[in-house]
């Protein structure tokens, strides 16, 4: 466990009164590294079996009303809390499958000087750690508390992302502070999310975590053309087997692909299918005549 005045903010949102099993993994290995952990969630109340784990586990919850995205919810977070007083704050969201330990991600964080630390990080418009999963410092904390102060909760994704996801780490790097992501993007920099452009090369790296969304096949309509642009492979088997390579697993895998099952039709994964091998066929024409 990392020194013990550290403190974990999870956001997340699910329906119904039931804290997901997904969930349950997560927090429960949070709790193994950091002394104080706090589910911020939606809903006027939890069932009495995810009560139980929470108070089993000595994880604290903070319910709220769902709104400014996972920004909204860690700032009313720091507007209850006195964040000042901890050494290191997580702010972590339920966009993921904890698949593995984070004992690797741990030690790594122990050892690494940066300011503000995560899993992955992106080039994109503006360099800066993706927000599922970061790692804050005292100088970082500082900082956030007054940005927060200042910017308030923004209620459009686009208003979060502009704000937060890169303008907070604008205001990070700006005021001279360091980054450092757990896993590199093999040279990417191009213009796609790397936690999809890099996915299968970030687990061979190592990383502990992958998007629900890879998962549960659960994309917008409107994010399926950039995957389908970049490639991207939909196959939810193709992960299962690559999370199957991997060590210390925290999952049953084949229980967990059972319960969860892909929210894509197979109309659907044929007609992205069909539309990536398109790209991929006339790609190299326009690419020599936007030459």
């Amino acid at each position: 466990m990392l020194n013990k005045n550290n403190i974990c903010l999870f956001s997340s949102y699910f329906e119904g009164n039931s804290l997901p099993y997904y969930i349950r993994v997560y927090l429960k290995e949070l709790k193994k590294h950091i002394q104080t952990v706090i589910l911020i969630c939606n809903g006027s109340n939890l069932d009495e079996e995810s009560t139980s784990f929470l108070k089993e586990n000595n994880i604290s919850v903070q319910l709220e009303n769902n709104e400014g995205f996972d920004f909204g919810a860690w700032y009313k977070a720091f507007q209850k809390l006195d964040i000042s007083q901890f050494e290191n704050v997580f702010l972590v969201n339920d966009s993921c499958v904890l698949f593995r330990s984070l004992t690797p991600f741990m030690d790594w964080i122990s050892k690494d000087n940066a300011d503000v630390k995560g899993m992955t990080y992106s080039e994109a418009i503006t360099p800066h750690i993706q927000s599922y999963f970061m790692v804050l410092n005292k100088k970082a904390t500082d900082l956030t508390i007054n940005y927060f102060k200042n910017n308030g909760i923004k209620q459009s994704i686009s208003e979060v992302i502009s704000t937060y996801e890169l303008g907070l780490n604008k205001n990070f790097t700006d005021n001279g502070l360091r980054l450092a992501a757990f896993v590199d993007n093999d040279g990417y920099q191009g213009e796609f999310s790397p936690y999809y452009k890099c996915v299968e090369y970030h687990l061979q790296k190592g990383i502990p975590l992958i998007k629900t969304k890879i998962l549960f096949s659960s994309y917008r309509k409107d994010e399926l053309p950039n995957l389908a642009r970049m490639g991207f492979n939909i196959d939810i088997d193709h992960y299962y087997q690559l999370m199957a390579k991997q060590k210390d697993l925290l999952i049953d895998l084949t229980g967990f692909k059972k319960q969860n099952p892909s929210q894509m039709s197979s109309v659907d994964i044929l007609a992205f299918n069909l539309k990536r091998s398109l790209i991929k066929l006339v790609r190299p024409g326009y690419n020599a005549v936007k030459k």
